[in-house]
């Protein structure tokens, strides 16, 4: 069977603090080490691992995810293997043609039509104009924007985005397919029709590394998973195995650190956690939420120590990082004391009034005064998908859909009693 990708000890190290990177200084430095008889090395408390000695095989038709908190290593592996960065130290080995779908609208000009896109997206992907011209159909029915794929990108919506470029990175037919969590932008029909189209390229041959938080996706698609913690392999195996331990790690982590209380050494360490961030309403249909229902979020916590008085921040934003509306208790006046342990903050937004789009929620812990936040890693919700009463493709056809009352009146069908309404300057 042949091996589609190789890592071999790959390691990878990132300078910190590094903020003068001009020609000069580079080779000023390297001459320096070079007379010094010093080898080229950061000093310790200047860089970090993100990737230490992990190796890996991947051969044809077979899966693979990385699985780990934030700054485990994942992204970074993955744009080891996209050629966007080079390994420290190690050997990566790749054999055919690979796509890669790492961050939203990489590879995509937005002053440039989405049929422009294609051809230059496919040509970064190293195909040739007849080759992209016979996947084009194809490539544009399977992203199902047929409608605005002479509209230039950056009238797109997040999920339109999301729809062409996993449609241009899989219906290339790739040996290798790269995924992060961009894949979770788009809406849950478009999730399980990706879903069925990487079911049928890992039939096909094709090998598929894929990075997400989102554990019943990572279950449906990789047969195995590696554990990475802090750019280490710590296990490997099936994936559901190392999704349990992955899960148990972090329950065991947080029941250690209230067992210790304020007695946590680590003075950088959180007072309070938090746990997740969960977005529901009663009676979504198809994966969707409605618009013009209630949402309901709750902010799922655990404290270390006593905090006392306490305020929360809500945001929501759009997929494309635009923040559509702030909520905060201190704003209001609802009172909030946290104690030690765990607990939940829910909030109602009652009616949604989102218009049609990808969206998520981020929260924050802030200190009695509202004025320093105390979790400074904040807690994210997963992407959810909004259905209003009208569709919005373009990021102009605003944020939300406010409740109205309309009325029409003319001289002719008003009566005596009710004047006309003039404006003020008539």
């Amino acid at each position: 069977m042949k091996t589609h990708v190789k890592f071999e000890n790959v390691s990878k190290e990132y300078r910190l603090g590094l903020t003068r990177t001009s020609l000069p200084t580079v080779i000023g430095g390297w001459v320096k080490n070079q007379f010094s008889g010093k080898r080229s090395q950061s000093t310790k408390g200047d860089s970090f691992w993100a990737l230490k000695d992990v190796s890996f095989e991947l051969k044809e038709g077979q899966s693979l995810a990385l699985i780990g908190e934030n700054g485990a290593g994942k992204t970074t592996a993955l744009k080891l293997l996209a050629n966007i960065t080079k390994p420290s130290e190690g050997t990566i080995t790749t054999n055919g043609q690979l796509s890669a779908l790492i961050e939203l609208g990489a590879g995509f000009h937005p002053d440039l039509t989405g049929r422009e896109n294609i051809f230059l997206n496919g040509t970064i992907l190293g195909l040739s104009r007849a080759q992209i011209t016979r996947r084009f159909d194809e490539i544009v029915s399977f992203s199902e924007i047929e409608r605005f794929i002479d509209t230039p990108v950056k009238r797109y919506s997040s999920g339109m985005v999301v729809r062409l470029g996993f449609s241009v990175a899989s219906c290339i037919e790739p040996e290798i397919l790269l995924v992060d969590e961009v894949l979770a932008v788009g809406d849950a029909a478009f999730q399980q029709k990706c879903m069925s189209r990487i079911r049928s390229l890992l039939k096909n041959g094709t090998s598929i590394i894929f990075v997400s938080h989102n554990f019943y996706l990572v279950q449906a698609v990789c047969g195995r998973a590696i554990y990475l913690e802090k750019g280490r392999v710590k296990q490997r195996g099936q994936t559901k195995d190392i999704i349990d331990l992955y899960e148990n790690d972090l329950h065991q982590k947080r029941a250690l650190r209230l067992e210790s209380g304020s007695q946590d050494k680590n003075e950088h360490a959180d007072q309070i956690e938090i746990l997740g961030v969960d977005i529901a309403q009663t009676n979504a249909a198809d994966g969707h939420i409605s618009n013009d229902q209630p949402l309901h979020l709750t902010i799922r916590y655990i404290a270390y120590e006593d905090l006392g008085p306490a305020h929360v921040s809500v945001f929501i934003n759009r997929a494309d990082g635009l923040t559509c509306c702030m909520m905060r208790t201190k704003i209001d006046q609802y009172p909030l004391h946290i104690w030690r342990g765990e607990g939940q903050v829910s909030l109602i937004i009652d009616p949604l009034q989102l218009v049609t789009g990808s969206y998520f929620a981020e929260a924050w812990f802030l200190n009695e005064s509202d004025s320093m936040v105390v979790t400074p890693h904040g807690g994210r919700s997963d992407w959810f998908a909004v259905k209003g009463r009208g569709l919005s493709y373009a990021d102009d056809s605003g944020i939300f859909e406010p409740n109205t009352r309309w009325h029409h009146a003319t001289k002719q069908t008003l009566s005596a009693e009710e004047p006309f309404i003039r404006l003020a300057s008539d």
